[in-house]
């Protein structure tokens, strides 16, 4: 579900050109700064003011002239926009020393913790400006969620779950991840949704069952070859070699049982991949909309999944630069919970690959999601 502006500028090239204008307002600001301390020999602090004044000013015009093309200017529209240009330098600072605190080792190449927190506070600015400062461009958000009856939402989060086909890099790289770890050949996706991960893997040769509560996906799965099931109760007991559940533990109230239910239906040496949001710090209106009753903490999986019988081989957090874009959305993300197939588009290929850079380099310590590992041993 793309957003269109009255413009009819796509979300991605507004980003872009939002990016550019913002690269042409450094060069102002450097270059106002220049000519006051150095050709007129004014203080650095009265040529900062005034040079990050000319730049926002600068900025602002063109934003509204050719990234957003509102109406008629406003000094509220300028007040505002100046607010959020502020808010981002703080974003700015504040994601550079977080990093910093958290990760010590990155005090040594601060070029990294300067990017993220560079990255970070772009997005929170053009956010913010596209839904408040600029918003009359674009009132189509609210005529949606109005227009649409309630009984359109589904517990399985549908209009999200179409979202997130946008997101071809984050897509394949969990695709990567279950064929890394799969063993045997009977296979079950507990939680298939739209068949992401099942479909590819039964083109593979891959024996595929999926267990999905949503009727309407379960019959788009069925219709697809695929063997759908409402519950787990279905597959019988030691019949399948691995399962594996992508973003679908979070949604089930009792976790513990179906983790139990999952063990009875493993063989021995069998296994189990799951992958879930982690750190309910992150928990935004996007979880509450699609029917996330938690969040988790690396301890707290591990114990369920050893509890329920397995041994853990792999525990990980993943997409540490998405924590600190989760952490945003949670600040100043839309009431609806509603996220855009474009704002998908532009992290995933943007931002999730450098993402998965600082993982490497972070080792798992942190990150948006977590991935944990199992065996079911004899």
């Amino acid at each position: 579900m793309t957003h269109e502006p009255r413009s009819h500028v796509g979300t991605n090239r507004q980003f872009l050109r939002y990016a550019f204008v913002g690269g042409s307002g450094f060069v102002v600001d450097a270059s106002v700064l220049t000519f006051l301390v150095i050709g007129l020999g004014y203080g650095h602090y009265v040529s900062r003011i005034a040079s990050f004044s000319l730049a926002v000013t600068a900025t602002w015009w063109i934003n509204r002239r050719w990234v957003f093309e509102t109406g008629a200017p406003s000094k509220r529209e300028y007040s505002g926009y100046f607010a959020v240009q502020l808010l981002g330098a703080v974003i700015n600072l504040g994601i550079y020393v977080l990093t910093i605190e958290l990760v010590p080792a990155l005090a040594t190449i601060p070029v990294l913790p300067l990017a993220i927190g560079a990255v970070v506070a772009l997005l929170a600015n053009f956010y913010l400006v596209r839904r408040f400062v600029f918003r009359h461009s674009r009132t189509e958000d609210s005529t949606k969620m109005k227009a649409q009856p309630e009984s359109e939402f589904k517990y399985s989060g549908v209009e999200n779950l179409e979202a997130m086909k946008q997101a071809r890099n984050y897509n394949r790289f969990l695709l990567d991840l279950v064929k890394r770890n799969l063993v045997g050949h009977d296979v079950l996706d507990f939680g298939a949704g739209t068949g992401t991960f099942a479909l590819p893997l039964k083109s593979a040769g891959i024996s595929v069952t999926c267990v999905e509560p949503d009727g309407g996906l379960r019959s788009s799965l069925s219709s697809s070859g695929l063997a759908a099931y409402p519950d787990i109760s279905h597959i019988p007991v030691k019949s399948l070699d691995c399962t594996y559940s992508m973003n679908v533990l979070e949604h089930i109230e009792d976790d513990r049982a179906a983790l139990e239910a999952i063990h009875e239906r493993i063989r021995p040496e069998g296994r189990i991949i799951i992958y879930v949001p982690a750190f309910n710090i992150l928990y935004s209106k996007m979880d509450e909309l699609v029917g996330h009753r938690r969040r988790y903490r690396r301890k707290d999986l591990v114990a369920k999944i050893e509890d329920a019988g397995f041994k853990v081989d792999t525990a990980t957090y993943v997409d540490s630069l998405g924590f600190f874009v989760a952490l945003v959305y949670r600040w100043i993300g839309n009431d609806s919970g509603v996220i855009s197939s474009g704002s998908v588009k532009m992290y995933d290929r943007i931002l999730f690959p450098l993402s998965r850079i600082l993982d490497r380099l972070l080792f798992g310590s942190f990150g948006k999601n977590l991935l944990v590992v199992g065996t079911r041993p004899y």
